[in-house]
């Protein structure tokens, strides 16, 4: 087999930074709720017909839920000639036998040299859309976040990723990555479209069937953050197959093939796919204090704090329930720039946009105490949000208008009202269990700081979180991407529930 020229490993890369972005957007957001307790919940032309098209089937448990189509090749932004990817993918998949959708579609512009480039991408979910639009020069994008009828300034550092003549598709340095050779380099994150050191790796050289003919390939592995992507590249470099987080597949594809339209009483069922079940006893929703032993990933790897912690040497987690909370010494004035960053509004918790802070000053009115005021706060996101799964980029602003949505709209929501109310919040992602499944499902939550960092739960009506909560990650949604570290690998045997 020929070597991988350098334009075939950028143009691997590229495919896969966009491929990752569409599953963060489309995958991450599969959550346990409809009340239930339970994780619920056919791409068009994009108009360019050239040589850098290509169209990858979306696949999930052998049954295609989606088609992602690429174009690549010269392109205008404001009179100024350039290259231009443009981007139109289509998941559909079934929650509880229920459908759901999310449709992304964009461009990304570049200048001659990569220094200067433009963005403009819409993700659609239902009634939910969300729009990112701006320009990038010297590694700074500048743009804006529209949603809910509000624009909002949006700024990020992408490096100097884009700054490469091999194309738009070579976010990777070219390399020759034969079996057993590695590259380190950095590139984009698409978890938070920052930059981030990355790894690839060549593994071996496999004939792969394809479309009932064999096709030789190379396989190549790239980690970028806390995700890897394994990948198959033909002779000429393009990706014929590529498996990333999430247990998705990417597999390549005629444009006749994926422009048929998909099959829904075919799609599979995510729930499956995105569930723990534990060895050991059997927990229950209420419950005050768990034990688990954890394998698979390092226990070290699993966040803890006062309600979370390391037990039993290290392999096992124990999470307690506080008695009571209430006032204690130490409120968020006497932590200062400690608690700063969980008071900060950003692109997605628009804590200071006047809808949030009127509507968040109306819910606590006279209120003075930091925790009843969480509680009033939990108690309307609760009572008030439509319990329903929906793909699109959780807005706070967004999800205010619509009035609905899963565990992330109702944390994203519950964020930015209590930041508004002057509560220091972080977002948490992690595992719940599930009665009716009889398994944990990914899932997120609220925590507020009122002298202690107490786990609140408005998706299930719970003031306080019970012990069933495994947190995996916490801060912002940015921080969220460690939690693929544990997809597929982590292990849970239940010790103890009470």
């Amino acid at each position: 087999m020929g070597r991988i020229s350098q334009t075939g490993v950028r143009r691997l890369v590229g495919g896969l930074i966009v491929a990752f972005w569409l599953v963060m957007a489309g995958v991450l957001v599969q959550r346990e709720l409809a009340g239930r307790g339970v994780l619920t919940h056919r791409a068009g032309r994009a108009g360019m017909a050239r040589a850098g098209e290509r169209w990858l089937a979306i696949e999930a448990g052998g049954a295609r839920i989606g088609t992602l189509h690429l174009a690549a090749g010269p392109g205008t932004h404001d009179g100024r000639a350039g290259s231009t990817l443009r981007l139109e993918a289509e998941l559909r998949v079934r929650v509880l036998d229920a459908p759901s959708g999310l449709k992304v579609t964009g461009s990304l512009w570049r200048a001659p040299g990569g220094r200067e480039g433009a963005l403009d991408l819409d993700v659609t979910s239902g009634e939910h859309a969300v729009r990112i639009e701006g320009g990038i020069r010297d590694g700074l994008f500048r743009g804006s976040l529209h949603t809910a009828g509000a624009t909002l300034p949006l700024r990020a550092r992408v490096g100097e990723v884009l700054a490469d003549d091999g194309g738009l598709l070579g976010l990777l340095p070219g390399a020759d990555l034969a079996p057993g050779k590695e590259l380190s380099f950095e590139t984009l994150d698409p978890f938070t479209l920052r930059p981030a050191p990355a790894h690839a790796r060549g593994l071996r050289e496999e004939m792969l069937t394809l479309d009932g003919r064999q096709v030789a390939t190379r396989v190549v592995e790239v980690t970028v953050g806390t995700g890897t992507v394994t990948a198959w590249l033909d002779d000429a470099g393009e990706v014929v197959q590529a498996d990333v987080p999430f247990g998705l597949r990417l597999r390549r594809i005629s444009r006749e093939d994926a422009l048929a339209p998909l099959e829904t009483q075919e799609l599979p069922e995510l729930l499956a796919a995105l569930k723990v079940t534990p060895a050991g006893r059997a927990p229950w929703r209420g419950a005050r204090r768990m034990v688990v032993r954890v394998a698979g990933v390092p226990a070290a790897a699993v966040p803890g704090d006062d309600t979370q912690t390391l037990a039993a040497g290290g392999t096992s987690l124990a999470i307690t329930v506080p008695a009571a909370v209430g006032a204690r010494p130490g409120g968020p004035r006497d932590a200062g720039d400690a608690l700063a960053p969980f008071l900060r509004c950003d692109a997605l918790v628009q804590c200071g946009a006047p809808a949030i802070r009127a509507l968040a000053a109306t819910i606590v009115g006279g209120e003075g105490d930091p925790w009843r005021r969480a509680l009033l706060i939990e108690r309307w996101v609760n009572r008030n949000l439509t319990k329903r799964s929906v793909m699109a980029l959780p807005s706070a602003l967004d999800v205010l208008a619509t009035r609905e949505g899963d565990c992330t709209e109702h944390t994203v929501l519950f964020t930015a009202l209590a930041r508004a109310a002057g509560i220091p919040t972080r977002m948490a992602a992690g595992l719940v269990w599930s009665d009716e499944v009889e398994a944990f499902a990914y899932h997120a939550w609220p925590e507020v700081y009122v002298g202690r960092w107490v786990w609140t739960d408005p998706t299930l009506g719970q003031s306080i979180a019970d012990a069933t909560h495994i947190k995996l990650a916490a801060g912002g949604i940015e921080d969220w991407r460690s939690v693929a570290l544990f997809l597929g690998r982590l292990r849970l045997d239940v010790a103890e529930v009470e």
